[in-house]
């Protein structure tokens, strides 16, 4: 078969199309390309690659450039192909016309001038030896004169493959079988296969990729689409399809409707799988041309009722047997009655030994017939036979269509079960069948029953028969496969050793006892004995050993001999005495109690209970657990025996219990007292020569809460418990005493408070039960006997006051009376103003708060220092309290002038406090003129502002010392003239 796939490869290569655009493209020549490989020996393969060149285009290139890559060791190199110079397969030499279309309308490989496109096939071949073995291989090229195209934006053409030869060395690439499209009509219905086969017999997976692009040594980058409407995408649209393409990746069948014309590229890729792993992948680049033209597509019926040694399956799949022929008939048939029909098909490729003919051709219905014997090396295995119907019709414009249709033959290989086997008694056998399906399994007559199979409708039951049994597994999923789909399987079961099955065994530890297999020995038969674990064993080989086991243990036993391979099997348990577990601790316990022991033990001893000293009553000592009701005050030792018929010794033991008093408690009666007073209380335990434990709970307002006769302190009622307890029984009584505690705080005064100097505060007291109460001391109280004196004292003073209750318990409080400084404020008697002025109030004291009346004339009336202008002569009274509240009053009289007064000083003294001359005023007045002259008469200072002033200079100059003359006119605010003349001396 590898003689065969190899010729195949060598000289025939299925060829990777790209149909060419109409116009004229001398820069383009790259239509399509493979590359495929064939698997020569060791690390030598055959590389092809097929190039389609427009015939348009430029020349053909003598050689092309393979590029070798590995993913393992960045391994990168390039071989030069050679044009192939032997025939291609159908005879054709190599650069042949893929199609020479109808003789009348030849394409443009015959005449450049024809409006149909065309594209001859040109084949590269060399021989390459890698150097080592890679996971992934790739052989890639790259043509930089791509074909433009309407669906993808440019880019050079890029073809790879790529191959794992270290998980499958010997490996040879798949190929395609149909050459590709030449034509398709716009807006009709068209289905096309490109017939991958795979010379191994592996897996194939064919999908649609985006078309890549790449210098000769990759890797391939995607090539976008263009912008369309609907967009392009895979696999649903690669181009312009409307979303009508699809692509069987089991089969390959592509079916679409192309709704553009044009020149459009198609890249396919298909996918080599051998027992699930990937091998690798080829892929095709091709040109769909898409022309105006108009058809009636073709289509191809397989009729059911002419298959014979077989069946028609799911999704029309035929089904045949190995070993038996499969024949039937299939219609390939146009609904135009003027359709010239042929036919052609891939069987030298796919199925070789098929014998396939055709009748009725060049009409518009043409019949085939299939016939094939497959060989066992078909089981398994799908073969598509894809039948090509050209329609050599030919109508304008001229071209012949092809439909590429497929017919999936699947071959049921046989039924084989396992081989025969044999088993030892009780051993079961894992059958398993395969070849078919839906098996079902039986029992043939002489056997054990079909119920010593685990399973009847599976693949892989398991049998555990008891005798010599067949077993027949039948696949129902090809009953048309009778003389393959049985087989059986024979299951032995051998004889095994002859010995008598062993008791279990109890005895008690370290105890001697034999083991014996009373094996019955056959002569002239050798036996083999192995016992595990060999623990307290004196021998682990021995057919009769002796075990002295400080523990339970379950031995088992393995026996074979000399004869067959079966082993004999036996288990026996040496359940040895557990002993017992006494888990009570030495304890002590109250007069009366009883005990019940903590004992965990073998209940197939006989127990004895006892005491040390013979006193003790056991409400049984014949049971592990009895009641036991200990002697009277004191220690006694309790001793439990357990004894076993055989065994050479007694288990013993034992606990203490000592048997303590319980006691009783009396303590003092209920008392009252009040608080802070102590008593001394008293507590009688009996008996009174047992040290027991005292407590009084509790013990915070006790000196010692541990002695009998304790002090209580009375801080509050408090009920105590004296309490009287055993060391190590812990046999207690108790008894209580409440004692009452009257509180101490039951009076309730007023806080603390403030008065002012001369004021009266009251004070105030109250509680409950009161009886007698006193004030301290007695300084200006109005009575030291009363519940509510008023006190007025001259300074701060602390009253105490004393009580008691009706329970005679005493109690005592203080109030703080704080005085408060007396308020105090100062003012002048009285102030005058003049016209036009106005006076700031300025009181001195100790207040801090102030309120003026009357408000008539004030700024504001609730300050400390007012400005005060009243129209007439007005008497102020101020009232100041202290930020502590004390208050107090002051007045003062504002005296109104109704005329301003003016004056005129009669010296002065330039650059001392004194250094200006002017006139002297109190209120409003109006200057016209002041004139100061010299004794000479001269004129030295002039003003009619009355604020102004002469400062003894005259142009600059400091006048001389002297008598110098001046004269003032001026008017009052009420009118009034005022003129005066005089003289003024200069001091220096």
């Amino acid at each position: 078969m590898r003689r065969l796939y190899s010729f195949l490869l060598v000289f025939f290569a299925v060829l990777s199309v790209a149909m060419l655009p109409t116009k004229q493209a001398k820069a383009s020549h790259a239509a399509g390309g493979e590359i495929i490989y064939e698997w020569i020996a060791d690390s030598t393969y055959r590389v092809f690659f097929k190039f389609y060149r427009d015939c348009t285009g430029i020349a053909e290139p003598t050689s092309e450039i393979l590029c070798i890559t590995d993913s393992c060791n960045s391994f990168q190199s390039t071989v030069t192909m050679n044009k192939w110079t032997g025939t291609l397969p159908g005879g054709g030499t190599n650069g042949d016309p893929v199609s020479a279309g109808c003789s009348a309308f030849p394409n443009k490989c015959q005449n450049l001038s024809s409006p149909l496109p065309g594209y001859r096939e040109w084949w590269y071949s060399a021989i390459i030896q890698l150097p080592s073995r890679c996971v992934k291989w790739r052989f890639s090229i790259g043509i930089s004169a791509r074909n433009t195209s309407l669906n993808i934006g440019g880019g050079n053409l890029y073809i790879e493959t790529t191959f794992n030869n270290r998980d499958f060395q010997g490996n040879s690439s798949p190929y395609f079988s149909i050459k590709p499209i030449p034509y398709v009509c716009v807006n009709t219905p068209y289905s096309y296969n490109n017939g991958a086969i795979d010379p191994n017999g592996d897996s194939l997976v064919t999908d649609v990729v985006n078309p890549l692009q790449a210098g000769s040594c990759g890797p391939g980058t995607i090539i976008p689409f263009n912008a369309a409407t609907p967009a392009l995408s895979i696999p649903g649209n690669p181009f312009q399809t409307n979303n009508t393409f699809a692509v069987n990746s089991a089969t390959g069948q592509m079916t679409f409707t192309a709704a553009t014309v044009g020149a459009h590229t198609l890249s396919t890729r298909v996918r080599e799988y051998r027992a699930g792993g990937l091998i690798g992948y080829i892929m095709r680049d091709v040109q769909v041309q898409v022309l105006s033209c108009s058809t009636t597509p073709s289509v191809l019926t397989v009729n059911p009722a002419s298959i014979v040694g077989g069946a028609q399956g799911l999704g029309g799949r035929i089904e045949g047997c190995v070993g038996q022929n499969l024949a039937f008939n299939f219609a390939m048939t146009s609904t135009d009655t003027g359709a010239i029909l042929t036919a052609e098909d891939n069987s030298f490729f796919s199925i070789p030994t098929a014998t396939i003919n055709y009748s009725n051709l060049k009409t518009d219905s043409v019949v085939g017939t299939f016939s094939w014997t497959p060989a066992v090396v078909d089981g398994g295995k799908l073969k598509n036979l894809i039948v090509t119907i050209k329609d050599s019709t030919c109508r304008p414009p001229g071209i012949m269509l092809y439909y590429p249709i497929t017919i999936p033959i699947y071959i049921w290989g046989p039924t084989v079960t396992v081989p025969d086997t044999s088993i030892c008694p009780n051993e079961t056998a894992y059958l398993n069948a395969s070849g078919g399906g839906n098996y079902v399994w039986s029992v043939l007559p002489g056997g054990s029953p079909i119920t010593s199979l685990s399973c009847t409708n599976c693949p892989s039951p398991v049998a555990s028969p008891g005798m010599l049994t067949r077993y027949l597994v039948t696949s129902t999923i090809n009953p048309f496969c009778p003389n393959i789909n049985k087989d059986t399987v024979t299951v032995t079961v051998l004889q095994g050793v002859t010995f008598t099955p062993m008791a279990d065994i109890l005895t008690c530890p370290r105890n001697a006892v034999n083991l014996n297999l009373n094996l019955i020995p056959s002569p002239g038969v050798i036996y083999k004995t192995k016992w595990s674990p060999a623990t307290f064993l004196n021998n682990d080989t021995l057919n009769t050993p002796t075990s002295t086991p400080g523990s339970t243990v379950t031995y088992r036993v393995v026996i074979s001999s000399n004869i067959n391979v079966c082993k004999a099997f036996d288990t026996v348990r040496v359940d040895v005495l557990t002993g017992f577990v006494l888990n009570n601790q030495d304890t002590a316990v109250c007069e009366g109690a009883t005990i019940t022991p903590n004992i965990t033990g073998d209940s197939r001893y006989t127990y004895l209970w006892s005491a040390a000293n013979g006193n003790g009553q056991f409400s049984d000592p014949n049971i592990i657990n009895p009641v036991i009701t200990p002697a009277p005050l004191g220690p006694n030792k309790y001793i439990i025996k357990a004894s076993f018929p055989g065994c050479s010794y007694d288990s013993l033991a034992e606990f203490d219990v000592d048997v303590e008093p319980n006691p009783f408690v009396v303590v003092n009666d209920d008392a009252s007292m009040c608080e802070n007073d102590t008593m001394k209380l008293q507590g009688i335990i009996t008996p009174s020569n047992f040290n027991f434990d005292l407590e009084w709970t509790p013990g915070a307002s006790l000196d010692n809460n541990k002695s009998a006769s304790p002090i209580f302190k009375a801080q509050q009622t408090t009920k105590l418990t004296l309490t009287a307890k055993s060391p190590k029984a812990g046999c207690s009584a108790f008894d209580t005493v409440l004692l009452t505690v009257f509180p101490a705080d039951f009076l309730v005064v007023d806080g603390d408070t403030a008065i002012c100097p001369g004021n009266e505060a009251k004070l105030s007291v109250t509680g409950t039960g009161l009886r007698t109460f006193k004030w301290h001391p007695e300084v200006r109280i109005s009575s030291t006997q009363s519940a509510n004196p008023t006190v007025s004292p001259m300074s701060t003073q602390l009253y105490k006051v004393f009580a008691t209750d009706v329970n005679e318990c005493f109690d005592t409080a203080e109030v703080k009376v704080v005085v408060h400084p007396g308020a105090r404020i100062f003012l002048p008697d009285s102030v005058r103003i003049y016209p036009g002025e106005t006076y700031q109030m300025d009181p001195t004291g100790n207040c801090s708060y102030f309120a003026w009346f009357p408000p008539l004339g004030l700024n504001k009336a609730d300050i400390s220092n007012p400005i005060v202008k009243p129209d007439v002569n007005t008497r102020y009274i101020v009232t100041g309290v202290t930020e502590s509240g004390c208050s107090t009053t002051d007045s003062i009289s504002v005296l109104v002038s109704a005329e301003s007064m003016l004056e005129v000083p009669n010296a002065f003294s330039p650059g001392s406090a004194n250094g200006t001359f002017k006139i002297l005023r109190r209120g409003d007045a109006t200057l016209k003129s002041f004139t100061i002259y010299n004794r000479w008469g001269m004129k030295v200072f002039e003003t009619s502002d009355i604020n102004k002033g002469w400062d003894g200079t005259f142009n600059g100059e400091p006048q001389p010392l002297g008598v110098y003359i001046y004269t003032v006119d001026a008017v009052t605010s009420a009118g009034r003239r005022f003129t005066k003349q005089g003289n003024v001396t200069l001091v220096r």
